[in-house]
């Protein structure tokens, strides 16, 4: 007798396959990533259509066929309906679900990374909030939940935090004032007190305001990740640029989803 378990979970991954069946890449908080093989989901008529599509977020039922695991039934809780009526919502929401694809597992418990991710298509799909602001709220908590933390407490060097020129340095993942990064350049030999065996350094550029929002969003109550502003659009620009580079560059790589959100956003202003 087949043994059935249910689990609540987000679809973050789709692949179709030729004879209408459906594997779907699911967030679970207890088991992390698992992979549901959903029959005949591919087809409009299928019974397992409604909760096998990207972006729904619904309870799943599901038998074990060797290591598979394969849909029995399922309810949608919450579909994400609004995500389709604008393309860059889609497309941005496509973005999150790879970077939560890349930095879970199988087996390994997700529950903050789901709520993240959760909270974020939510954002996005109800206009909480701008896009830029949810975009890059979210790569840093998905960074620091991943083990890829910044200290963000002052200067690596002198402890200050008063300095209006910061920079994140995003290999280190530390914050260095101006007056330390020049003492760095006119050293002799070229490499001070940093690490020399990297390759480079990677600096992204803060404002005040600007490493104000990244401490907030790394620390603060997931559900309470978006709740702040920065209303000069230059605080916004270097806040959304170090998160991306930050997150992009502990990765080491980037994603296709993200080079096609940023080229539609950019065809629409012109």
């Amino acid at each position: 007798m087949q043994q059935h378990d249910s689990i609540d979970g987000l679809v973050v991954r789709v692949r179709d396959m030729a004879n209408h069946d459906r594997y779907l890449s699911v967030l679970t908080a207890e088991r992390g990533r698992i992979t549901v093989l959903s029959k005949g989901s591919h087809s409009l008529k299928g019974a397992q259509t409604a909760v096998s599509q990207l972006y729904t977020y619904g309870n799943f039922e599901f038998y074990r066929r060797g290591s598979f695991y394969i849909l029995k039934s399922g309810s949608p809780i919450h579909p994400f309906y609004a995500l389709s009526m604008d393309i860059d919502r889609l497309n941005l929401a496509a973005y999150l679900c790879d970077v939560t694809y890349e930095l879970t597992d199988e087996g390994e418990e997700a529950g903050d990374m789901l709520r993240l991710l959760l909270n974020s298509l939510y954002a996005v799909s109800g206009d909480r909030y701008p896009q830029e602001t949810v975009k890059a709220a979210f790569e840093m908590r998905a960074a620091v939940l991943s083990g890829y933390a910044p200290d963000l407490s002052g200067c690596t060097f002198c402890g200050s935090l008063e300095a209006e020129s910061l920079y994140l340095d995003v290999m280190n993942g530390a914050l260095v004032c101006s007056e330390c990064l020049h003492k760095r350049a006119r050293s002799n030999d070229g490499h001070g007190v940093y690490d020399d065996i990297r390759e480079a350094d990677i600096l992204a550029p803060l404002s005040p305001a600007s490493c104000a929002a990244l401490r907030y969003v790394s620390e603060a109550p997931i559900e309470r990740i978006f709740s702040f502003e920065l209303k000069d659009t230059e605080d916004l620009r270097l806040f959304s640029a170090a998160t991306q580079t930050y997150l992009l560059s502990h990765l080491g790589r980037g994603f296709d989803s993200l080079n096609f959100y940023h080229a539609m956003k950019q065809d629409t202003k012109d």
